[in-house]
């Protein structure tokens, strides 16, 4: 298949608790990459949320909701 005869990928919006999406991202079952923000404020939301993934599990009820 060449590159001019694929598809653009094909996206879904979805409905997505911050918690689960924090604990997806990072148990590794989802990454930032296969995400996609549809404003800058869900983007600078999402750069929030990613770096509480990273964050270990035992340290995240010391930080607080942004």
């Amino acid at each position: 298949m060449t590159l001019e005869s694929r598809e653009p990928p094909r996206l879904l919006t979805v409905a997505i608790s911050e918690e689960a999406l924090v604990a997806l991202l990072a148990k590794r079952h989802l990454s930032a990459e296969e995400l996609h923000c549809a404003t800058p404020q869900v983007r600078r939301r999402l750069r929030k949320l990613l770096l509480r993934a990273l964050i270990p599990a035992g340290g995240r009820s010391s930080v607080s909701t942004f």
